[in-house]
């Protein structure tokens, strides 16, 4: 596979993984808030982090038969992403040099 290929599945795939990890996010915590008489915003850290009350919500909700949000899917949405992106710049450089 070229280098091309690997940058445009990585883009696409790590974007659509981002993209979906933050509706996941999105619905999970916005349920959670709405309940709280809070607002998104308020549960914007657990989009990346599952530490301190993040982590207890999402084993709660995981005691109570829910299937909680994880941010490793945004983690790794962003990651692939990142490599893509990376690649494409490192790739337009070397065709500029040549």
């Amino acid at each position: 596979m070229d280098t091309k290929k690997l940058t445009q599945i990585l883009i696409r795939i790590g974007g659509a993984v981002t993209v979906a990890a933050f509706i996941w996010w999105a619905y999970f915590y916005g349920q959670i808030t709405k309940e709280m008489g809070g607002n998104i915003g308020d549960a914007f850290g657990c989009l990346y982090s599952s530490s301190g009350p993040c982590g207890f919500i999402s084993g709660f909700a995981q005691f109570g038969g829910v299937t909680p949000y994880s941010p490793v899917v945004f983690w790794i949405g962003v990651v692939m992403l990142g490599i893509g992106i990376i690649l494409k710049l490192s790739t337009k450089e070397e065709s500029a040099s040549e």
